[in-house]
């Protein structure tokens, strides 16, 4: 047996933000030999508790591993926008300039699969383990439930990522199938995926298993079964799968969208799935030599000139979009100019730093209100007690407005957006509190919010979009609503966006021609042309060197 780590999965009451003193703390191991995880239902619950893990990053790894949920996720789905940007090594996601040995991409790729094997060597077990050891006759249905369901999610992950990757199956792993080949095509990938989530879609609840939120759910298998059909372009079925959710009076939007990435507050009624790092006893350096469950988003999203690492700026395209009166625009960022409302820091104040962009690699000096909470380091906070909101209810309603537009019913994909902007404006604070930033952000009166058809056909006029209306709405309003989380890159590749939204919002034009242009304007230069083989990455240099059935001739097209 290895190193014992903690494992924190839940609250008491979805509706409620509740005190760490609410949360279920469950001991486990990160490997367990088989015969002894099948001896008893306790161990068969730490086993399963060990595939929980693969969600938290590695500080007892190396290099990216320890900042997985930041990188590759964020970056991955934001920087490849430009609507967040960095500098050093992680300036090639906004450049596109990735390549196959960029250590992020071999952390995607070695932490997805980790999940698998523990899910693989899980589910072998499960399957040979005594009927007589579990006290209820359904526990180990609904353990292999969430073992499937965590399989399906990272192979959908990986999918997303990589396009055609191995499929290892029950009871395989890299030791006992030391080369694996790719699918000659990723419907196969595709499968499997729909036959996991589906087994715990049917299999779980709506609400989690002992009210242990931070597991898996019959909400989780719906929405990325859904999103996994609409990778497949079958819209009808993704339309279903994701009406049940909203039928199902489950989830709802939280009232203060600037609620949404306060500290230390977890599964708001809005969370679909999230990976918890809470307040623990001591949270400065060297932390995280007691745990896994840390994660240091202050440092890297805070503003250098006061302490930050400058690891997530955002561009001024993104800051200069928004509408007057959209209030996503003040929870979500800080730039030039601004006073951050917690910490009482006003940014571009410090020579060296008082320009649009700052640095020797002109990063923009606007920075992300969601993850910079506080003073880096203050009160021994090196390490910050967060959520990192994996699939959230505002999340699904975009997804289900595109399914209703792609079926035609097109005036439930308009009340969705609608709904979504209603809170963008703060229509739904009256009577909310407000957790970390200051009461006084607070709507204290409905306000009227403008047409979303009528302002996106303005919109796709001025900008050059050539999609339907609703196509530009949908990915402006997820740009605005889901900016440094986890989903933008993607959606714009799989709605066949990307050349559009690169022309329109990222334009190469006489004005910006240089970077020298750039930096009196405050538009961010472009180094790069939108190329189709982009909206997937390249499999990792290790893999292709250490797996004797993939070579360099089974390598994504343009890498």
């Amino acid at each position: 047996m290895k190193n014992l780590y903690k494992l924190l999965i839940g609250v008491l009451a979805l509706s409620t933000v509740t005190s760490c003193d609410d949360y279920l703390e469950v001991d486990h191991y990160d490997i367990l030999p088989a015969d002894f995880m099948f001896k008893t239902e306790e161990n068969v619950l730490s086993g399963l508790n060990g595939l929980y893990d693969t969600f938290y990053t590695d500080q007892h790894g190396s290099g990216d591993d320890e900042t997985w949920g930041f990188k590759p996720q964020v970056f991955a789905a934001n920087h490849s926008t430009m609507d967040c940007q960095a500098s050093g090594w992680d300036a090639e996601w906004q450049r596109h300039a990735w390549k196959p040995d960029k250590g992020s991409l071999e952390t995607a790729w070695r932490m997805s699969y980790r999940a698998v094997d523990r899910a693989n060597r899980f589910l072998a077990g499960l399957e040979t383990a005594d009927a007589s050891i579990f006290a209820d006759s359904n526990s180990k249905t609904v353990y292999e439930a969430q073992a499937r369901a965590i399989r399906g999610y990272n192979y959908l992950y990986l999918t997303k990522l990589f396009g055609r990757v191995p499929m290892l199956l029950t009871g395989e792993t890299y030791t006992t199938s030391v080369g694996k080949a790719r699918p000659e095509s990723v419907d196969e990938t595709y499968a499997a995926i729909e036959e996991d989530l589906s087994f715990g879609r049917d299999h779980l609840d709506w609400l989690p298993m002992n009210g242990e939120y931070g597991r898996i759910t019959k909400g989780f298998c719906k929405a990325y079964l859904a999103e996994l059909y609409m990778l497949k372009k079958d819209f009808t079925k993704a339309k279903t799968e994701l009406k049940d959710i909203v039928d199902s009076g489950t989830y709802s939007l939280e009232p203060c969208f600037g609620n949404l990435h306060a500290w230390d507050t977890h599964w708001t009624k809005e969370s679909v799935f999230e990976v918890m790092y809470h307040e623990q006893g001591y949270m400065g350096w060297g932390a995280d030599s007691s745990s896994d469950a840390m994660m240091w988003y202050g440092y890297m999203c805070a503003a250098p000139e006061w302490g930050g690492w400058g690891s997530l700026c955002l561009s001024w395209e993104f800051v200069r979009s928004f509408e007057p009166g959209d209030k996503r625009r003040q929870y979500s960022a800080v730039a030039k100019g601004d006073t951050h409302p917690i910490t009482g820091q006003t940014v571009g104040v410090t020579s060296g730093f008082d320009g649009l962009f700052q640095g020797s690699e002109n990063m923009p000096t606007v920075y992300s209100l969601k993850y910079w909470r506080c003073k880096p380091g203050e009160n021994n906070k090196v390490f910050n007690p967060i959520s990192l909101t994996l699939k959230r209810y505002a999340g699904i309603m975009l997804d289900y407005a595109e399914c209703c537009f792609e079926t035609d019913d097109n005036a439930t994909g308009w009340n969705m957006i609608r709904q979504i902007r209603n809170r963008a404006w703060g229509n739904l604070e009256m009577g909310a509190t407000m957790i970390d930033l200051p009461a006084d952000m607070l709507n204290t009166q409905t306000v009227e919010v403008p047409d979303a058809e009528t302002y996106y056909t303005s919109y796709k006029a001025a900008k050059g979009y050539t999609s339907p209306v609703w196509k530009v709405a949908l990915i402006i309003e997820r740009r605005h609503e889901f900016n440094a989380e986890f989903s933008l890159y993607h959606d714009l590749c799989r709605m066949g966006m990307c050349k559009e939204w690169f022309a329109a919002e990222y334009p190469k034009t006489a004005a910006n021609s240089s970077q020298e242009a750039c930096l009196q304007t405050g538009d961010s230069f472009r180094f790069f042309e939108h190329e189709a083989y982009q909206e997937i990455f390249p499999i990792p240099t290790n893999e292709i060197l250490t797996n004797p059935l993939i070579n360099q001739e089974d390598q994504n097209p343009g890498y």
